[in-house]
Order: C-alpha cells, then sequence, then structure tokens
C-alpha cells in the first residue's frame, strides 16, 4: 500500500480547474459538509485573496484524495513575530473546516501534520480558523497530536444559530418559538397583510434568474451595508462571486432563493446554499422602506419553516454572528466554531509554541478582567 502523501502548490485558477472532479467528489464526500472549500467557491474566490498568495496542501491516501487544505502565510501570532501557516479566508468566507474524506479524518490528521513537519524550515506552527469544534476533524487532529506529543491550542470558540432539522421532526414553526417572538411575529404578518397581499416566493424558472440577481443586489446595496461600503455591489470581486454561485447553484438544483412581496414586489429576500446534508444561509437584503414590518423576522421564519423536519439536512448554518440575538432566540440549534493552532514538530519550535500559548493565555485573562 502506497504511504500518505501530500503536496503543497500555489492555488491558481488552471490547477483550480485541474483539480476540479477530484475536489467536487472530496466535497460530495466529505465528513462535514463545506460550502465555503468547495472547488466552485474557491475557484470564484481567488480574486478576493489579493496580495495574499494562496497556497492549497492536498493529503491522499494510496492515491486517492482524502482532503484539502487552503492556507497563506503570515507572520506574527501572540505578539511573537514568528512566521506560520494559517487558514486562507476571505470576508465572505463563513466556515473554514478543512474538507475531508468520511472515514479518513485521522489519516488527514496525520497526513497535515507531517506536512508541516516538512514544510519550509522557520514555519512554526498551522492555525486552522473558523473550523467546526464539535465535528470528527477536530477530534482527529486532538488525538493525533496527543498520541503524537505534539501541542495544540483551542482559541477563540464561539456559537452561532443553526437549524438541526432531524431533531424536529413532525413540528412546526409555532412549536418551538416562545411566546412571545410567537406573537409578535403573528403581529407583523397581520400588519403586512392590512397593507396588501403577501407572498414568499421561491426561485424556480431560469428565465427569471437575472432578473431576481439584479433586484436582490440592488436591494441588498441600502441602507447601513451602503453606507458602510460593505454591500455586495460595493466590491466587484465580490459582485462576480455571488452572481457565479448563483447561477452554478441554481443550475445544479442547490439553490433556495426565497424573497417576501407585498402585492407582488419584493420587500425581502434571503439566499442559501442547500445541498443535503447541510445549508449554508450565505445572505439576506430588505427594503428598507418596510423595515417598519419587520421583513427580515418574517424571512428568518420562512426559513425555519421551510427547513425544519427535513430529515435530508443535519445542520442549516445561519453563517451570522455569534452575537445575533434574533436568530440565536428562533433557531434553536448551534453550530460550535473554534479555531485550532497546531505545533510543528521539535525542540525550538516547541519553544516557541508555548511562549506564544503563554502569551495568549495572559492576554485572556486580562480581557476577562
Amino acid at each position: 500500500m502506497a504511504p500518505i502523501t501530500w503536496r503543497c502548490d500555489i492555488l491558481t485558477p488552471a490547477l483550480c480547474l485541474q483539480l476540479q472532479s477530484e475536489w467536487t467528489e472530496l466535497s460530495v464526500s466529505a465528513s462535514e459538509p463545506n460550502f465555503f472549500q468547495s472547488h466552485l467557491f474557491t475557484l470564484n474566490s481567488i480574486a478576493l485573496f489579493a496580495k495574499n498568495i494562496l497556497q492549497i496542501v492536498t493529503i491522499r491516501d494510496n492515491g486517492v484524495l482524502i482532503g484539502i487544505v487552503l492556507l497563506r502565510r503570515d507572520l506574527g501570532y501572540g505578539k511573537l513575530p514568528v512566521p506560520f501557516f494559517r487558514s486562507a479566508l476571505h470576508q465572505e468566507q463563513y466556515l473554514g473546516t478543512p474538507l475531508v474524506r468520511a472515514g479518513f479524518e485521522a489519516v488527514f490528521a496525520q497526513g497535515l501534520c507531517h506536512w508541516l513537519d516538512q514544510a519550509p524550515l522557520g514555519y512554526c506552527f498551522l492555525k486552522l480558523s473558523l473550523i467546526g469544534a464539535d465535528g470528527a476533524i477536530a477530534d482527529a487532529i486532538a488525538r493525533f497530536c496527543e498520541k503524537d506529543r505534539r501541542a495544540t491550542l483551542k482559541a477563540n470558540y464561539f456559537q452561532r444559530a443553526a437549524i438541526a432539522p432531524a431533531t424536529h421532526k413532525g413540528l412546526q414553526p409555532d412549536d418551538v418559538l416562545r411566546p412571545s417572538r410567537r406573537k409578535n411575529i403573528h403581529k407583523a404578518i397581520k400588519r403586512l397583510q392590512e397593507a396588501g397581499a403577501v407572498s414568499f416566493d421561491r426561485l424556480s424558472e431560469s428565465a427569471q434568474l437575472d432578473d431576481w440577481i439584479a433586484d436582490f443586489l440592488a436591494m441588498e446595496n441600502t441602507g447601513w451595508k451602503n453606507a458602510g461600503q460593505s454591500s455586495i455591489l460595493s466590491s466587484a470581486h465580490e459582485t462576480a462571486l455571488y452572481r457565479a454561485l448563483i447561477v452554478s447553484a441554481f443550475e445544479a438544483g442547490n439553490l433556495n432563493f426565497t424573497r417576501l412581496c407585498l402585492d407582488g414586489q419584493p420587500i425581502a429576500y434571503t439566499l442559501d446554499v442547500a445541498e443535503p446534508p447541510a445549508a449554508f444561509c450565505l445572505k439576506s437584503a430588505i427594503d428598507q422602506k418596510y423595515r417598519k414590518f419587520s421583513p427580515g423576522v418574517l424571512m428568518e421564519y420562512e426559513t425555519l419553516r421551510h427547513y425544519l423536519g427535513r430529515e435530508e439536512f443535519l445542520l442549516v448554518d445561519s453563517c451570522s454572528s455569534p452575537d445575533n440575538s434574533m436568530l440565536n432566540e428562533m433557531w434553536s440549534g448551534r453550530k460550535a466554531i473554534q479555531d485550532l493552532v497546531i505545533a510543528r514538530k521539535g525542540m525550538g519550535y516547541g519553544m516557541i509554541f508555548y511562549a506564544m500559548k503563554q502569551i495568549k493565555s495572559r492576554l485572556a485573562a486580562r480581557a476577562a478582567i
């Protein structure tokens, strides 16, 4: 049997296309689905990394691709001016869990650590950011590092709102909401109905795709996002990314593009990529003129209704901030996220890693005061 092999390359569009077939198959077979590490998302994201050189580590077992990690080089961590590797993530990526073939988590962990040990000299550790904290991949890495007497550091743990549909079989949204929230939602629906005919529509016709995209992007480019230059349209690269993602997901049958209409006029949108067993809620938009009707809340209520009890989905990730109080109250599921720092073997590297952990611990203690 061939040994575990690995290689690290600079990721270019040409290499991305070369790996397309294997990469796509790996996504389908992944232990922990992650749309933000898929071939489709990565290929259309390369321009967003700007001056950061994007590297890809591919790990194989007996010639079969079992893992992909996207990285970049960095300098300075925990107030120590040391070079290290970190997850390559841009502002539109909300999950950094590597793609790993189901059943090969332990093999992947071994290969990743051995690659790190043979990386260019001077690079002290690897920081994996925004990875699933309670999944098989983080567990396999922790187990291997413990067995290999390799130091690790878990940092920046948080939880964000999610829906776990299979745990709510036979239930409706009102069954899982607090009475006060349920009452407020029904009041909002009634107020909106008094203003006109209310409907929730899902994109189903390819002939409507361009109009939906244009209206969604225009609506998302309003309010505080427009003022803060943080909307999709504020960046040509982000606009290109979302146009490509929406079209590709629609063609693959994985797009859940929903809008709330009043008298046939859209006043809110939500955009999800739903590829069982996981769904990822990418973006939302509301018409600021209708804010008093709480269209954003009504859209999240509709999202809950759409996914609740659908057993083909294990998790619907809100991709929201952990302090989103509205979603935290409405969606009872949680997605646990953390950063995982892995030390490189060697006495010198170990000393640097120990010093970094001590500094991080002291900084955390000061912040807690």
